[in-house]
């Protein structure tokens, strides 16, 4: 177990449909981040395939979890001796799934997560939702969860994380315009109510009819911004201190001061409210 993990996260135009510029966006990301001694690249939701592309170039793009783009990608971590989460849209059979897949220094495919909470017609009309959280894993001893874009807006996923025991949850995300809002000030309350780390990941420029935040951002467990972007590209860094996480959750138990038993309604689905 490290005390320390340094960790970088990368904002950048989308180049939808180009694989092979995306493969070497990437390399060049890995390489920059390695030797400014980064042990993690985290890039954005469906960052190698394109994420608002039309069906027939889904068809043409999206990847088996272990496809071409993976094995490429897990040759430049071991090139550079770094971990890198991306986001894909993986083909399999006839569907499609938003997915973030983990390799770590050694090239190991570690985690794959499927994106569980569609967002709106773009979502629903190329991509089936996930059915399931993904384990928690680690990287030099740091426990790591996995979200997506709009998964993050529900409180009860990065809680689902956190209780499994994470310490580190990495959010590859597309938010666009005008949903400032989610990164500035949602996304340091889900790292502050589950006193974890969050390294969220987004584009910016344009994709199609898309316009992008950007606003990415790697906060700490107490809400802070340890660094943050703006509309531009840019590789952030920020190294992740064990000291910060304990002394978060011994001055606010949150974890501990929980009482579940009150919280069975939270299974049952709402009425519709629009």
């Amino acid at each position: 177990m490290t005390d320390s993990l340094a960790i970088a996260l990368l904002q950048h135009v989308p180049v939808p449909a180009d694989i092979e510029a995306a493969l070497q966006r990437l390399d060049d990301a890995a390489s920059q981040a390695a030797g400014q001694g980064a042990q993690l690249l985290v890039v954005p939701e469906a960052s190698v395939t394109g994420y608002n592309i039309p069906r027939e170039t889904m068809v043409k793009v999206a990847q088996p979890a272990d496809g071409p783009a993976a094995q490429a990608i897990a040759q430049i971590c071991r090139k550079y001796a770094i971990a890198i989460a991306y986001g894909f849209a993986e083909a399999r059979g006839e569907q499609f799934f938003n997915c973030v897949q983990l390799i770590d220094q050694s090239g190991e495919r570690l985690v794959q997560y499927r994106k569980t909470h569609l967002w709106g017609d773009l979502d629903r009309e190329l991509f089936t939702a996930g059915d399931q959280f993904a384990p928690v894993v680690e990287i030099d001893g740091w426990k790591i969860g996995l979200l997506i874009c709009y998964d993050v807006e529900f409180p009860e996923c990065a809680r689902q994380l956190a209780l499994q025991g994470a310490e580190l949850v990495l959010v590859p995300t597309g938010l666009m315009q005008p949903w400032r809002a989610v990164a500035e000030q949602l996304v340091p309350v889900r790292a502050y109510e589950n006193q974890i780390f969050i390294a969220y990941a987004n584009y910016c420029g344009e994709e199609a009819d898309l316009h992008y935040e950007g606003r990415s951002v790697i906060v700490d467990p107490n809400g802070e911004d340890l660094d943050r972007a703006l509309q531009t590209p840019v590789l952030l860094q920020a190294t992740l201190d064990r000291d910060t996480l304990t002394n978060a959750r011994a001055q606010l138990p949150y974890h501990r001061d929980r009482r579940p038993e009150l919280y069975t309604s939270l299974h049952n689905k709402p009425k519709d409210l629009s």
